[in-house]
């Protein structure tokens, strides 16, 4: 069984009414009935502010809410005192249907987003992202924590998980655009664990391409990246910040390439002339013009291992085992600096929210520039 902290395992059973383009339109309200949240046995009307009206059960709301518990105590929700639509009374919320429609669906109808029987599911993004800003909203801690358990799966503070991104795509479908509204959701729930490894995917973004789907033309790309800061929360929209963070993971990358180049031949290498060969091999790529060698030492991803890249593959490399050994190791350190150090290079500071960040390995020491652009 997951450890992970999730709601019921049941099948959802949604109740709605009948079918049918009449049967979604309210007369003489300007609303329409929402297809999926229409409780026929409901006894109070929220009405959304694109005018999709949901009847749902006032008791379950007051039960799970405080906030629903005072909107319904408002002189206005009374029948009384109000247009009712079939008998009952109607309030009005600030949020989108599409927004209040999975809360509503998980506390009025049972959906259950996260599994189907014992089968797990992947949560459509926008859907787990409506939930955490709906829960945070109407404080329903219950929900808030599941969504956030489910969205810490996909971005973990755990570098093993990050790197196995088969199975942190079995909880959540997203694509990398998401990221700055994954950094909006850590802001406005104080979920400090989801930003370093968001940011890092914001910092890729802007210097890949624009999606496909975007329309080709003049300044697409720019555009793109434009609307990726835009999108961010204060004050992680700081363009400078955001540049300066890229630039430094680039550096580390090259640093990294150089490092590694110098580790061969190792201090019990058996084979040394055979592994100097091997250590100047890209340096010869580069000196006769194979311009592929050059991004390696400067774009690559800072949090894979670099050395298998480097050299063409480790595995056909003959190096001794020593200098094998010696360069693997100190790459994987490497990594795993790059991983602790993301908060301090983002500036962000990591709380007790259930997901802390681990500390730099001991074997490598170096200095921690924060981006204070980036900073709270």
């Amino acid at each position: 069984m997951s450890s992970e902290s999730e709601p019921s395992r049941k099948r959802a059973r949604v109740e709605g009414e009948e079918s049918g383009s009449d049967a979604n339109h309210l007369p003489a309200s300007g609303l329409k009935h929402d297809d999926e949240v229409w409780l026929s046995d409901g006894n109070v009307v929220v009405v959304a502010a694109d005018n999709v009206a949901f009847r749902v059960h006032k008791s379950t709301l007051e039960r799970k809410s405080e906030i629903f518990r005072d909107i319904f105590s408002l002189p206005d929700a009374d029948a009384s005192t109000t247009d009712a639509i079939e008998g009952c009374p109607v309030v009005h919320i600030s949020d989108s249907s599409n927004d209040i429609r999975p809360l509503f669906l998980v506390l009025c109808c049972g959906k259950n987003y996260y599994y189907d029987g014992d089968a797990l599911l992947a949560v459509p993004f926008a859907v787990l992202a409506s939930l955490i800003r709906m829960a945070h909203k109407y404080a329903i801690q219950d929900i808030l924590d599941h969504a956030l358990s489910r969205l810490k799966r996909y971005y973990p503070s755990d570098l093993a998980a990050w790197h196995d991104s088969a199975s942190r795509a079995r909880y959540v479908t997203t694509r990398p655009e998401h990221a700055p509204e994954v950094v909006a959701l850590a802001r406005l729930t104080n979920t400090p664990s989801l930003l370093p490894s968001a940011l890092l995917l914001c910092t890729e973004l802007l210097t890949a391409p624009a999606p496909a789907c975007r329309q080709p033309g003049a300044g697409r790309a720019s555009e793109f990246k434009l609307a990726v800061l835009a999108a961010l929360a204060v004050p992680d929209q700081a363009l400078p910040g955001l540049i300066a963070a890229r630039g430094y993971l680039v550096d580390i990358c090259a640093q990294r390439a150089l490092r590694l180049l110098a580790l061969v031949p190792c201090a019990g290498c058996t084979h040394p002339g055979m592994c100097r060969a091997m250590q100047d091999a890209p340096l010869v790529a580069l000196r006769s013009g194979v311009v592929s060698k050059v991004p390696l030492f400067y774009a690559q991803d800072p949090l894979r291992p670099m050395v298998g890249a480097v050299w063409d593959g480790l595995d056909r490399a003959m190096f001794c085992a020593g200098c094998r050994k010696a360069l693997v190791d100190a790459d994987e350190a490497e990594t795993r600096w790059v991983w602790s150090s993301l908060p301090g290079i983002f500036g962000v500071r990591i709380g007790r929210d259930g997901g802390g960040w681990p500390s730099a390995p001991g074997e490598v020491r170096r200095e921690i520039v924060a981006i204070e652009p980036c900073r709270r």
